[in-house]
C-alpha cells in the first residue's frame, strides 16, 4: 500500500523585519483557473482592435458605445490577469504608520493609516452574500469602516502576520489568538 507524502506548508506571506518597520509581503495568488481569462483577453484583445478599425473606416454610435464595454472588460480582466501573475501586496508596519501597497511590476497604489486611529486587526473568513463573494483576509476598523489587506491569505498565515503586526505596534482590540493545529493539505 502506497502512502501519500504530504508537501510541507509554504506560507504566501514573506515577513521581514529591519530597524524601519515590518516588511509583509504577499504575491498574487496563481492558478490554473488563471488561463481561461487569459484566453479570453487574448480573444477580446483581438475583437477590440478588429472593432476599432472598423470605427476608424465608417462611424457607427453602436460600434462606439461597444468600445467603451470593450475597454471596461480589457481594463478589469487585464489587471485581475496581470496581479494574479506579477502582483502583489506590500504592507510596511512601524510604530505608528501601516502602510498597504497594491502593485503590479512596482507600479501601484499606497494607503496609509495612522496606528492610533486603527481598531480590531483581526483574520476575517470567507464571505458570502448572493454572487458576491469576499475571500478571507485581514481586516481592520478604522474610523466607521472596515479595511483589509492579505485577500486570500490562509488562516495560519492571517494569523502570524497580525501577531507580528501586533509585536511591531500596538493596534487597540486586537485579540491574538492562534489557528487551529489541524493542517488541510491544499493541493495547488
Amino acid at each position: 500500500m502506497a502512502t501519500l507524502l504530504r508537501p510541507p506548508y509554504v506560507s504566501r506571506a514573506i515577513i521581514s523585519e529591519d530597524l524601519s518597520g515590518l516588511r509583509i509581503s504577499i504575491p498574487g495568488k496563481w492558478s490554473w483557473a488563471l488561463l481561461f481569462p487569459a484566453a479570453w483577453l487574448c480573444a477580446w484583445t483581438l475583437g477590440g482592435i478588429a472593432a476599432g478599425a472598423s470605427l476608424f473606416h465608417h462611424f457607427s454610435f453602436f460600434i462606439l458605445f461597444w468600445m467603451f464595454g470593450w475597454a471596461l472588460g480589457e481594463t478589469v480582466v487585464g489587471y485581475n490577469v496581470l496581479y494574479a501573475i506579477a502582483g502583489r501586496e506590500i504592507i510596511l508596519v512601524s510604530a505608528d504608520t501601516l502602510t498597504c501597497r497594491k502593485q503590479i511590476f512596482g507600479l501601484g497604489v499606497t494607503k496609509s493609516y495612522p496606528v492610533a486611529g486603527m481598531r480590531n486587526l483581526r483574520f476575517q473568513a470567507d464571505a458570502s452574500s448572493g454572487k458576491t463573494r469576499i475571500p478571507s483576509r485581514i481586516a481592520f476598523d478604522y474610523g466607521d469602516k472596515v479595511y483589509g489587506f492579505g485577500a486570500g491569505l490562509a488562516e495560519s498565515d492571517a494569523f502570524e502576520v497580525i501577531s507580528r503586526i501586533q509585536q511591531r505596534s500596538a493596534i487597540p482590540g486586537t485579540w491574538v489568538s492562534q489557528p487551529s493545529s489541524i493542517k488541510f493539505w491544499q493541493g495547488h
